[in-house]
């Protein structure tokens, strides 16, 4: 057995130089060439990419031969090596992040070795990270690693890489789904630039975190116990065995409903495209975008030329309604055990408190939304469509404000009132637990009920028949007062650096903290501390919630004393 391990050592180690070596010789040549204006080093490039995944494969078949003895045990510790090869060969039609796949996979093992030995368990030791640290953490990390790999000259169809602001700002919209853009990622970007773009979306969409537990699940390890109370209080979940049910869960309907809406959108398009990968990959871009609540489109106008297509408008609707409802809610509306009764009151009281809340919330927004969008805009941005085309407009729109960032009307044009209710919309936001922002719709449902129980003379909070701890008030109204102060800062700064209307910069920032990613032609026109603002805003508004979620539960320490009470008039 020992001599097994070491010569599994040796050819690792292997691994690691041949590997490094490929890596190395990439970036430079990237790095130094035109790979656009050379077919000779752009082949070179393509050359070593294929080397590294097949330099992997053969690293696998080496130690797939090695423990033929015990098969079954290997096949279940190397399943995420498996699983990222066979990635790695269904995107070989890209090369570069077949590649990348690849080298994030390795990077880990070694970083898993590393911290195997002494000196990585003394570090690990050394490092206390609390859940929102980590949450904070682990963004700045993903932006990190893609606005890298935008850097890259293949990731761009000149052939000379994104520069560095266009890079993170890209990077940082993608990570917190916001959708906001300072250049058009279609033409902009080549399609390895895009898949980059895209796997930031799913991975910021679904949070870091639980991503995590999900692998952590996946290899047949335990959820550490901090990691445990952190998706804890993301996903409203108190026990250990319902966290890897909801993660499993959540694992498992994301990829059915992004794979069904991809399968939907490819039959809906109806356009002509210039080739049937390039049809599939327009499917699977926005039908992840969608279920993310990106808002990133292939077109510099978004989705607009899509505005008489009502299947692709139903398709993308139903996506963001899912991405955005939660993945408590999900889960529990597909528990079997709450479908057994078969009367709809029964089941309807079955479901979850927070299932019920935003359910209501949602079907509300969306309806009175659309109501409103239908009747400020009638003559407005709906005139030129029919009764049908301006209906469908007004729902998709009152359904993307919450977060999505799709848009199939011109946001330039909007009337001063539906400026005013979109922003409330946007500053909402979809629900806990879910690929969305904003303050979640129900912190504002407990806000509102603690204003009516103030209002009728109430000491509790009641809401759907459940009193509601005093501690998840106090935390739903922080929530609101301090976004709504980062929101009033941020616009501040944005007022005295910008040559742009106080209207459209206000709809810029709440858009932006509340990751929806629409805007009324305005990003573009922001210089570089204008940009620089709003990527600071995205950022606090995808983990700034959470984060000071997480930052409360974590500083809850039970006191053996009280204070005096003492009266204020107020009002």
């Amino acid at each position: 057995m020992q001599r097994l391990q070491d010569k599994n050592k040796r050819i690792f180690q292997g691994v690691q130089i041949a590997a490094a070596i490929c890596i190395i010789c990439t970036l430079v040549i990237e790095f130094s060439m035109d790979l656009s204006q050379s077919s000779v080093w752009h082949s070179v490039v393509i050359g070593l990419d294929v080397t590294l995944v097949l330099g992997f494969a053969s690293y696998l078949l080496q130690l797939a031969i090695l423990n033929r003895s015990t098969w079954a045990h290997w096949l279940v510790v190397e399943r995420v090596n498996l699983l990222a090869l066979a990635f790695a060969f269904i995107m070989l039609p890209i090369p570069r992040l077949s590649a990348a796949v690849v080298a994030v996979r390795l990077f880990v093992n070694i970083l898993f070795y590393a911290l195997d030995t002494a000196w990585g368990k003394k570090c690990v030791q050394h490092v206390h990270l609390r859940p929102s640290q980590t949450l904070a953490l682990s963004f700045l990390g993903i932006i990190s690693v893609g606005t890298f790999l935008l850097v890259f000259p293949a990731a761009t169809v000149d052939g000379k890489g994104a520069n560095f602001g266009d890079a993170l700002f890209t990077i940082t919209s993608a990570a917190c789904v916001v959708g906001l853009n300072v250049v058009d990622v279609g033409s902009y970007f080549s399609q390895f630039g895009q898949a980059v773009i895209l796997c930031t979306i799913q991975v910021g969409g679904l949070g870091i975190m639980v991503l995590s537990a999900v692998f952590a699940i996946l290899i047949g390890t335990q959820l550490h116990t901090r990691r445990q109370v952190g998706l804890w209080e993301i996903l409203d979940v108190s026990t250990s065995n319902g966290l890897k049910a909801l993660i499993k869960a959540v694992a498992a309907g994301t990829f059915i409903a992004e794979l069904l809406g991809a399968l939907f959108l490819f039959f809906s398009w109806g356009i002509e495209f210039p080739s049937f990968g390039d049809r599939v990959w327009w499917s699977v871009f926005h039908s992840i975008s969608a279920f993310c609540n990106a808002g990133f489109g292939l077109l510099p106008d978004s989705l607009m030329v899509f505005v008489g297509n009502s299947w692709v408008c139903c398709i993308i609707m139903v996506l963001i309604t899912l991405g955005g409802i939660g993945f408590f809610v999900m889960a529990d509306m597909t528990n079997p055990a709450v479908w057994k009764i078969k009367q709809p009151r029964a089941v309807w009281n079955r479901l979850h408190i927070q299932s019920r809340v935003v359910i209501l919330a949602t079907i509300l927004l969306d309806v009175v939304g659309m109501l409103m969008f239908l009747f400020f805009e009638y003559n407005g941005v709906l005139l030129d469509l029919s009764i049908f085309d301006k209906i469908i407009a007004a729902l998709f729109q009152s359904i993307s404000l919450r977060t999505a960032g799709f848009n199939v009307v011109s946001m330039g044009t909007l009337s001063s009132a539906t400026v005013l209710f979109s922003l409330i919309w946007m500053f909402i936001g979809a629900s806990p637990g879910s690929t969305g922002g904003g303050i979640k719709t129900t912190t504002l449902a407990v806000a509102l009920m603690s204003v009516r129980s103030m209002l009728t003379g109430r000491d509790q909070v009641e809401l759907m028949g459940r009193r509601i701890p005093a501690v998840i008030v106090n935390r739903s109204l922080s929530i609101i007062l301090i976004s709504a102060s980062v929101i009033a800062f941020v616009l501040l700064l944005l007022l005295a650096t910008q040559s742009i209307s106080f209207e459209r910069l206000f709809f810029e920032a709440v858009s932006a903290f509340g990751t929806v990613g629409l805007t009324m032609d305005s990003t573009y026109k922001l210089n570089q501390q204008g940009r620089f603002f709003i990527i600071a805003l995205m950022y606090m508004g995808r983990i700034g919630p959470l984060t000071l979620a997480l930052a409360i539960g974590e500083r809850m320490r039970p006191k053996g004393y009280q204070f005096a009470e003492g009266r204020l008039a107020v009002g």
